[in-house]
């Protein structure tokens, strides 16, 4: 789900962040698009600063995480762990033991809503069929508290026979923020990336934020309103709106799956999330998805800088709620609608 649309920011017209129907934002700007991930990334430059090596160290950022870090390609770091990590500690590459770190550090923080080690879950509910080499692994070993790191040594291992781990819910930030670094230390000062719909930014635009239009998740076509996010933000979307699916006689709404009951999510909500960071906002959109508006405090309050936008539909209407750190504006539908069309 990728309910956003990034607004120029000089009031241009709108670009799509769903990898589907891009415009250029404005005539200054220059936008390149890769196929990285199993998505369409893009990296958007100033005319001034738009010299090919620098689309390059973005989107070879973008790559590298994919290499290590993708259960589709059987000789990456990932596999290689999920394979051995319950028979030894398996020495990894600095990227994934710190996006690891990360992760095991935010499953804390949200009490296990968002787990890293949910690969066996996603697999007994039909996941990855195509993907031989992949073991089923074990419902029962889910549990972030399994996983182990050694930073002495840089080594990953699990305390459980049948673990595995799917970096799906936060490795799309971690490499946002990998390629936004990239393009930093080529002496980009602005720009912006879309991820298959996470975004992150470098530098301001010309109003000194970026302006984000959040999809309506019933009406693709309309917006819901407009969030503005500081200077070098993140964003991240997630949610289940319309996805009904039945598995051996069990009918849910969901994508997402709450690692604790061990059951896909049963109701309508999106949630869109702004941070300093691509990894926590990717993280935490997944994470607050499944804790829902009453029990999201905790967590946003152990990350002070993350905001949240929900559009919960539980109640037969649609109720649109922001906890955490606010925006830095946010313009409702209507206004959201005209500006769009500009």
């Amino acid at each position: 789900m990728a309910p956003l649309l990034v607004l120029g920011s000089s009031g241009g017209r709108t670009l799509a962040a769903d990898g589907r129907d891009t415009l250029v934002a404005h005539a200054g700007e220059v936008e390149r698009a890769e196929l990285v991930m199993g998505t369409v990334a893009r990296v958007a430059l100033p005319a001034r600063a738009a010299q090919p090596e620098r689309f390059e160290a973005g989107f070879a950022a973008l790559r590298d995480v994919d290499r290590a870090m993708s259960l589709y390609r059987p000789e990456s770091e990932l596999v290689r762990v999920n394979t051995v990590a319950a028979r030894h500690a398996e020495p990894v590459g600095a990227a994934l033991f710190a996006l690891l770190d990360r992760a095991r550090e935010l499953s804390a923080e949200s009490d296990g809503a968002f787990d890293v080690t949910i690969l066996p879950l996603l697999r007994a509910w039909g996941a990855y069929p195509d993907l031989p080499y992949l073991c089923a692994g074990s419902v029962t070993a889910v549990g972030f508290e399994g996983l182990r790191l050694d930073p002495r040594e840089r080594t990953v291992s699990f305390a459980r026979p049948g673990m595995g781990l799917d970096l799906g819910g936060i490795a799309k930030g971690f490499a946002l923020d990998r390629a936004r670094a990239a393009l930093a230390a080529a002496g980009v000062e602005q720009a912006r990336l879309d991820l298959g719909g996470d975004l992150a930014f470098v530098g301001a635009g010309s109003d000194g934020g970026w302006r984000v239009a959040v999809r309506d998740p019933e009406r693709r076509e309309s917006a819901l309103g407009v969030l503005t996010v500081e200077a070098n933000a993140s964003v991240s979307t997630s949610g289940n709106y319309a996805r009904d699916f039945a598995h051996e006689g069990w009918r849910a709404r969901s994508h997402i799956y709450d690692p604790r009951s061990g059951r896909p999510l049963d109701r309508d909500l999106a949630v869109t999330v702004w941070a300093p960071d691509a990894t926590t906002a990717d993280a935490l959109s997944t994470a607050l998805v499944v804790l829902g508006p009453r029990g999201a405090a905790p967590l946003l309050a152990r990350e002070p800088t993350a905001g949240v936008l929900f559009v919960d539909g539980r109640a037969g209407g649609r109720r649109l709620s922001f906890a955490g750190r606010p925006p830095r504006a946010w313009m409702p539908n209507e206004n959201a609608a005209a500006l769009a069309a500009r």
